[in-house]
């Protein structure tokens, strides 16, 4: 029987309930082996004990680096049950940074495979954690509002900022979004995305409430491989991992398959969209934050068109409005609590509780929110001001150009110039013919003055390219730059 946890009722933590109702469901599957909810359970709450043995005093920070993904998930049960702050780690940092964030952080612990010096560091397998230690008894009541989770995020500027979320931010995070998009016990996700990322968090917390699987993907395994072979139901993606699925000649079929393909985290360019419903591909686009514990706005699976102009409406437990300057304000169960700076919590709220999450855009009468830009991308070029997701998305619709970034270019003259990154098909323009194409759309401060491929460099290191990467990479006129 398929029962899913009201997360507005659970006063439990939400896997000790799911190892109860699914004691004997899967709930993790790698490869050829699974661990049921009764057993990913029991092993959290080892873990948790472990860490108490280890004197690790509940609202102290652990941290989560180097770990395989199956260690990794019962790492970051075991700090929630334990009323630890879980804080796994973006281990593609470079060192000398996460030295600093650690530096920073001064977590109690840090459970990982790979060393970090200056703090103590415990490898997953070295943990005791025999059978005989646990009782219930020794580990606190449930208190969904204690923080549960730190998660890094970088703003537009590139300084790393860590937010604090609670258990309840992150149950009604997955609780909205099972009420859109249907889970039950018998459906499994793929963990698609990084465990550091609130795209992969919210991944735990919605199984957990309906009871479905996490499935874990192996080294060697293809994505749609292992899709095919596990008959996976859901997934979360970024653009540019759909994207890639796609030119796969056996793509389609597999993902016709599916029950949910969940988008975010990057914009969706009108081109994927319309190949995603041509082929009738159950996706669902969202928008979300990190601060939000994940989704704010999705699409449903009654209305997929809409994916089309709009990131959806409303998910249960979010409000957002549009200030009169444009800028989208949320807030709601899904905030988080706010950012921890210098072992102090900063709040993120202004005066009316409502969160500015720098974004542009306009909701319409059915309350479908669209968002056309970031207010920190626009800048200056002649006087004039330049979204640059509007040059982006004209880009976009001319055929062969599969996705495109606009960065600003200093100029003596204009004070700035619009430059374009771009994914290209084989048969897409080159640089004379897009500009043709553009000028009957823009006005001359808003054409590009020179148009380069993406970076493969870039492409290959992330699942999301970020403007930043780009604009360090213009300013330096190094090899990884390719004009079209």
């Amino acid at each position: 029987m398929s029962y899913s946890i009201n997360p507005k009722s659970t006063k439990e933590h939400p896997l000790s309930v799911a190892a109860r109702r699914h004691s004997s469901y899967p709930a993790l599957r790698t490869g050829n082996t699974s661990l049921t909810y009764e057993s990913l359970h029991s092993q959290s709450e080892r873990l948790a004990f472990a860490l108490f043995n280890r004197g690790i005093q509940s609202g102290q920070i652990v941290a989560l680096g180097d770990l395989p993904a199956r260690e990794m998930i019962i790492s970051l049960w075991g700090c929630m049950l334990g009323g630890f702050i879980a804080f796994p780690l973006n281990v593609r940092f470079p060192s000398t940074s996460l030295a600093q964030i650690l530096d920073d952080m001064n977590p109690a612990l840090i459970i990982s495979d790979s060393s970090y010096p200056g703090h103590e560091t415990v490898p997953f397998s070295d943990l005791n954690m025999a059978d005989n230690q646990v009782s219930m008894a020794n580990l606190p009541v449930f208190d969904r509002s204690a923080a549960a989770s730190l998660l890094m995020t970088s703003g537009s500027s590139g300084d790393v900022k860590f937010v604090q979320h609670s258990h309840h931010n992150h149950i009604e995070s997955a609780g909205g979004s099972n009420q859109n998009i249907q889970l039950t016990s018998s459906n499994s996700w793929l963990l698609s995305l990084p465990l550091y990322h609130v795209g992969g968090l919210s991944i735990l917390f919605r199984c957990a409430l309906a009871g479905a699987t996490i499935i874990i993907q192996e080294a060697q395994q293809s994505t749609l491989q292992v899709i095919d072979e596990r008959g996976v139901t859901h997934i979360s993606l970024v653009a540019t991992q759909l994207q890639r699925l796609l030119k796969d000649e056996s793509g389609l079929g597999i993902l016709q398959e599916m029950k949910a393909i969940l988008i975010g985290g990057s914009a969706i360019t009108p081109a994927l969209i319309h190949q995603a419903l041509d082929h009738k591909l159950p996706i669902h686009v969202s928008y979300g934050s990190t601060e939000m514990a994940s989704q704010i706005t999705t699409t449903s699976g009654e209305n997929r068109d809409a994916a089309l102009q709009n990131s959806g409406r409303l998910l249960t437990g979010r409000d957002l409005i549009i200030s009169q300057e444009g800028e989208i304000l949320v807030k709601g169960d899904t905030l988080a609590q706010g950012y921890l700076q210098h072992s102090k919590l900063v709040d993120l709220r202004d005066e009316n509780g409502w969160f500015h999450t720098g974004d542009v855009g306009y909701t319409n009468v059915a309350g479908e929110l669209t968002v056309t830009g970031r207010m920190d991308n626009q800048f200056i070029s002649g006087g004039e001001n330049v979204q640059p997701e509007h040059i982006e998305r004209l880009l976009c619709q001319i055929p062969g150009i599969l996705t495109a970034i606009v960065i600003p270019q200093h100029d003596e003259e204009f004070g700035a110039r619009p430059v374009a990154f771009l994914e290209i098909m084989e048969d897409a323009p080159g640089g004379k013919e897009i500009i043709q194409q553009l000028r009957g759309h823009l006005p001359g401060y808003m054409l590009p003055v020179a148009y380069y491929a993406f970076p493969d460099v870039l492409i290959e290191n992330s699942f999301k390219i970020s403007r930043t990467e780009l604009t360090k990479l213009l300013q330096t006129e190094n090899k990884h730059l390719h004009p079209l």
